[in-house]
């Protein structure tokens, strides 16, 4: 199979259909127009992250801006305070990767298996408390908030630096959204959010994807 058609069965048609599923949510629960608007462009980044291209750093953190209005609409702090100093980071990773460049994308690094271990300890320390916090101001689904939060943070932070771990957390990180919305949906039972959680499931995939394309490209560079 051409990388074309490969392109349009793995990555445009499934833009696509996400992009009518959302659509049509909007319009059958009437979401506000404001919510609704990030995720298509969101649609195009995820689409630029996974081909590991920095344009779509540059292009998250215009978007993440309207992103915070229809988080805090949903009272997930936790989610908001991410999306803020992810747009800060999103800026430093699109000018880092291009002072370092690797065609569109960048030289990648891995963690050692120690590494790996720390890692995974200060995260699980970080979510205590950070869920802890989120109750204790009121938020929405603390606990669910509070991991996607700790690992929003992660995920920038390795992103910077080109680790290629960076969107293996963000697998988990789009699990967690994925739940965040069925609670949202489902047992707080605000319909209109069926369009994040639509978003959520292709969010899942194609991270996957950028997941695969970016240890591609480390074991590339280490050829």
């Amino acid at each position: 199979m051409s990388d074309k058609k490969k392109a349009i069965l793995f990555e445009y048609i499934p833009m696509a259909l996400t992009g009518i599923g959302i659509l049509i949510c909007a319009i059958i629960f009437q979401q506000v127009f404001i919510k609704v608007l990030p995720l298509f462009f969101s649609l195009l980044i995820m689409l630029l992250n996974s081909r590991a291209n920095r344009i779509g750093f540059l292009l998250g953190a215009i978007n993440s801006c309207i992103y915070i209005i229809g988080y805090l609409m949903e009272g997930v702090y936790g989610t908001v305070a991410s999306t803020v100093f992810g747009i800060v980071i999103m800026l430093i990773t699109y000018f880092r990767w291009k002072s370092n460049a690797y065609g569109q994308a960048t030289v990648f690094r891995r963690f050692s298996a120690c590494g790996r271990v720390l890692l995974a300890l200060v995260l699980c320390a970080a979510w205590a408390a950070t869920s802890f916090t989120l109750w204790m101001i009121g938020g929405t689904a603390t606990v669910i908030d509070g991991l996607t939060m700790v690992l929003g943070f992660a995920t920038n932070i390795l992103s910077i630096v080109a680790y290629v771990e960076a969107p293996f957390l963000n697998i988990i990180s789009c699990l967690c959204q994925f739940a965040l919305w069925v609670q949202i949906v489902f047992i707080n039972q605000n319909y209109a959010a069926m369009t994040y959680l639509v978003y959520s499931v292709y969010c899942a995939y194609m991270v996957i994807r950028t997941f695969c394309r970016w240890l591609a490209l480390y074991k590339e560079q280490q050829r």
